[in-house]
């Protein structure tokens, strides 16, 4: 959930350094060790519950791999998982649907789901070839016919077993701008709903993605709707520290002397994979200072240093941190379509 390793804080001259000074390779491997732990929250049995209700069941009460039928047996059904950027949607799916005991790497015969990301320029042969080729298919000629495309898709994704599509970053189906192209995209998404077998969709992506499938009425209700709610303080606030108190241990340095939760979940918009991502970018402005415990002003830098506000906007140093305004200028549900 975190971003890749940062350097900007420089070693201090070998005369000055601290006894305690890890290596840069000391460092860097306490930062990867830190990164691959997964935390789970009640998101991610949220969006289990999801997929699990869209598989039938076992005489024991356990989800198979089979797609429960809707509408006299005619299709599967589909969920629409969204969140804010830095909710850490993309990895809670990914994880579910990687030890789903049906789906995922240790299910009977492999796995089960295949997940693909809307590539740019979003377009119906774009994605088609996008699907075939995280498939395993050999390159599609750009001249075959989209629709045909298609077909290969619903053949491939049949004769692989797979019963759940992950289209990852779905809300960038609006990057190519057009309505015609959109429609066409969700006609495609029916098809595989309706396909024998049929397959599970699962799109994942940005709030604006509700708009996106709303767009004609009776595909949009072929769709689930879970929206990645917030973090606070009094439902989360405790899990927040101990994940604190946790990656401390791991990298060898002590726990912050205040509490810097509150604070750490208002600079993070109250979004969980940002607050984990600020922590870990505060224990490498600890480590690569060589200090030996986490402080507020570590966080203050390292938030600093990924947001490039000045010390009155800074939620680790400013006094009234609360009534600081870190609304993005940006509007992310703004876009506009071409007819």
């Amino acid at each position: 959930m975190s971003s890749g390793p940062r350097h900007a804080v420089r070693s201090p001259p070998a005369e000055m350094r601290p006894k305690m000074l890890k290596s840069e390779f000391e460092i860097d491997n306490i930062l990867e060790i830190l990164r691959h732990k997964f935390v789970t929250t009640h998101r991610d049995a949220e969006v289990r519950h999801e997929i699990d209700r869209l598989l039938r069941r076992n005489a024991d009460g356990a989800p198979i791999a089979v797609p429960v039928r809707f509408s006299g047996g005619r299709e599967a059904r589909g969920i629409v998982v969204t969140g804010h950027p830095g909710d850490g949607k993309s990895t809670i799916i990914d994880h579910v649907l990687k030890t789903h005991p049906a789906l995922g790497l240790g299910a009977p015969g492999g796995p089960r789901y295949l997940a693909v990301t809307v590539p740019s320029p979003a377009t119906l042969k774009a994605l088609g070839c996008e699907i075939l080729r995280v498939s395993g298919y050999p390159d599609v000629s750009e001249r075959r016919e989209r629709w045909s495309i298609w077909r290969l898709v619903r053949h491939r994704l049949a004769a692989l077993g797979v019963v759940v599509l992950l289209i990852d970053e779905a809300h960038d189906l609006r990057s190519n701008g057009s309505v015609e192209e959109i429609m066409d995209i969700l006609c495609a998404f029916k098809s595989l709903l309706e396909a024998d077998p049929p397959v599970i969709l699962l799109l994942s992506g940005i709030p604006i993605l509700h708009e996106i499938v709303a767009f004609e009425g009776q595909k949009n209700r072929r769709f689930a709707k879970l929206e990645l709610s917030p973090v606070t303080a009094p439902t989360e606030g405790d899990k927040l520290q101990q994940l604190i108190v946790d990656f401390c241990r791991c990298a060898d340095i002590a726990p912050p002397e205040v509490d810097v939760v509150p604070r750490l979940i208002y600079a993070s918009r109250y979004r969980f994979g940002m607050c984990i991502e600020n922590t870990l970018n505060t224990i490498e402005e600890a480590l690569r200072h060589g200090d030996d415990r986490l402080t507020l002003a570590h966080f203050a830098e390292a938030w600093a240093a990924v947001e490039s506000k000045g010390p009155d906007c800074n939620p680790f140093l400013a006094i009234k941190w609360a009534s600081i305004d870190l609304t993005e200028g940006t509007d992310p549900r703004q876009w506009k379509l071409k007819k």
